[in-house]
């Protein structure tokens, strides 16, 4: 997954690495994550607005945003990465649930047909 970090000013390098980190972690619940755009934007000058990190996730389909506001960007990623990670959740059940629906509807048919004919079958035998 490719990983870019959209910010107006300079990033500590621990602070990279800890971004690094927990986005990349979110490939081990989902591996279909094509990229993460990652936006860090800096308060109005206000220190309780902090910092604004939001997060987007370029996957098959629909993509996934998330966006914190805290005073530390890496307090603010966590919880970030973490909505992220429920909103994969979500996102896989959804699929499964729809794949599951049409794998069951798929499953009865052939079933069907077989009994159809074992009747054929024991028509003739009689």
């Amino acid at each position: 997954m490719q990983i870019t970090i959209h910010k107006s000013g300079e990033l500590l390098e621990s602070t990279k690495q800890v971004i690094n980190e927990k986005v990349n972690k979110l490939e081990t619940f989902y591996d279909r994550i094509e990229r993460a755009d990652v936006y860090i934007k800096d308060g109005d000058g206000n220190t309780a607005n902090g910092h604004t990190v939001s997060v987007r996730l370029a996957i098959p389909g629909n993509d996934l945003v998330a966006e914190y506001n805290d005073q530390s960007i890496k307090r603010a990623i966590a919880e970030v990465t973490e909505a992220l990670r429920r909103q994969i959740k979500k996102h896989k059940e959804k699929n499964n649930d729809h794949h599951q629906g049409m794998t069951q509807a798929a499953a009865v048919l052939p079933v069907e047909d077989e009994l159809d004919e074992d009747i054929a079958v024991s028509e003739e035998q009689l």
